[in-house]
């Protein structure tokens, strides 16, 4: 188990907190706004999977079929966190007074571009945490199952983190919040409106693409390189 903290993977993710940090306490620091910091909170839950997906690998790989099962629940738990992140991008409306007719206001507001670089680390690093550690799981459900039952599998989790991200953004609903299943069933249902299938529509295309594109450089780039 020490190798999967110690490998390449864990040491990416390391690295990447660094500049996760340093981001949010250049636009904390500077905007006097410590609430800010939960953003690294949610990193801190996007990352989750990719370490969950590790270790399932690592079990899977030793055979221990238990062990492997319980973090690849795990990861399915918290997978939703990654593509999350993209709705931290509704922060861009601090813009909404000072972006088109106005551009000379933003164009010289620091705390501004403080905030567009703060989103664009903590999510693009957040969305990659959750496309490696989707692209681990399917290499696992491939070998096991086949590459059928692969594409299966990723398209109905992906479905599933949607409605995921649905709720936890409309409902305010957590991963851990499944020890509660009735609490969590009533929040689900009281969200849910005409809005709610067009957001998990638009949630499920982008993950998708996301994933599509992350399979690609994965197996076309990385491995050929």
């Amino acid at each position: 188990m020490k190798s999967v903290f110690a490998g390449n993977k864990a040491k990416f993710a390391y690295f990447s907190f660094i500049f996760i940090i340093i981001s949010t306490a250049m636009y904390t620091f500077y905007a006097k706004e410590p609430h800010w910091w939960y953003i690294v909170w949610n990193d801190i839950l996007a990352v989750i999977p990719l370490f969950a997906a590790m270790l399932c690998e690592h079990y899977f790989s030793k055979k221990k079929t238990v062990p492997a099962v319980i973090f690849g629940f795990l990861w399915l738990l918290f997978f939703p966190n990654s593509p999350y992140m993209m709705t931290d991008l509704k922060y861009t409306s601090y813009f909404k007074e000072s972006a088109y007719l106005e551009y000379e206001k933003i164009g010289t507001n620091v705390t501004a571009w403080l905030i567009v670089l703060n989103l664009t680390v903590t999510v693009i690093l957040g969305l990659l945490f959750g496309m490696m550690s989707m692209r681990i799981i399917h290499k696992i459900i491939n070998k096991r199952f086949g590459k059928a039952t692969g594409v299966a599998f990723c398209t109905i989790t992906i479905l599933l983190s949607s409605f995921a991200i649905y709720i936890g953004r409309y409902a305010r609903v957590n991963s851990w919040d499944i020890v509660r299943p009735i609490f969590l069933i009533e929040k689900s249902l009281n969200s849910l409106s005409e809005f709610s299938p067009i957001f998990i529509a638009v949630f499920c295309i982008a993950t998708a693409m996301l994933y599509v594109l992350y399979y690609a450089f994965d197996k076309f780039v990385i491995k050929h390189d």
